[in-house]
């Protein structure tokens, strides 16, 4: 399973399927990260292969959606040509749970995202046209195979926590609680 990530500014790349938690447990950040950034996504499962796939048949690729978090360590983030790919390559960075929703039912979607307690992230309404329109981006750069997640960022990485912290973050999808961890930042 490859993780294809098409960034709020249209960019297009991949995160290895070890970065991917389902288990959400919690996060012990390495010692070269001192603070993390975090990216709310709207992500599809492909259910058939394919290569540069146009928009207006984009919606046959996709059965399900799901809505999750992307952690990027900011000491990677430097901005060389490199350095989104470093940062997304740091296992147990992938917040992408397999509470599904099929896509004839995608319009009821509600997400949001909590830390410590107080809402950081509300997703506006589902937007048919912003996932297709990532399949297609993502499929004109690499090949998409069945169970292949196509995951949209919602918005640009925003400052989460830093060193020294543990912070709890939450997240809902159609009120089910669908991620739960900390994030454990300890003093060196």
């Amino acid at each position: 399973m490859n993780i294809l990530v098409r960034s709020v500014s249209g960019k297009v790349f991949s995160r290895p399927d070890t970065t991917a938690d389902r288990a959400a447990e919690d996060v012990y950040a390495p010692e070269f990260v001192s603070a993390f950034s975090y990216a709310p996504v709207l992500f599809a499962r492909v259910c058939r292969a394919g290569r540069s796939i146009s928009e207006r048949f984009a919606e046959r690729y996709f059965d399900v959606i799901g809505y999750g978090i992307l952690l990027y360590p900011d000491d990677l983030l430097d901005g060389s040509a490199e350095s989104v790919a470093c940062a997304s390559c740091i296992d147990h960075t992938s917040f992408l749970p397999m509470d599904l929703l099929p896509r004839q039912e995608a319009g009821k979607a509600v997400f949001s995202i909590e830390a410590d307690g107080s809402v950081i992230y509300e997703a506006p309404e589902f937007d048919l046209h912003l996932v297709c329109k990532g399949i297609s981006e993502v499929s004109s750069r690499a090949h998409i195979r069945t169970a292949d997640l196509v995951a949209m960022e919602l918005s640009a990485p925003a400052k989460l926590c830093s060193r020294p912290s543990t912070t709890h973050l939450k997240a809902y999808f159609n009120e089910k609680t669908t991620i739960d961890f900390n994030i454990n930042m300890n003093l060196l």
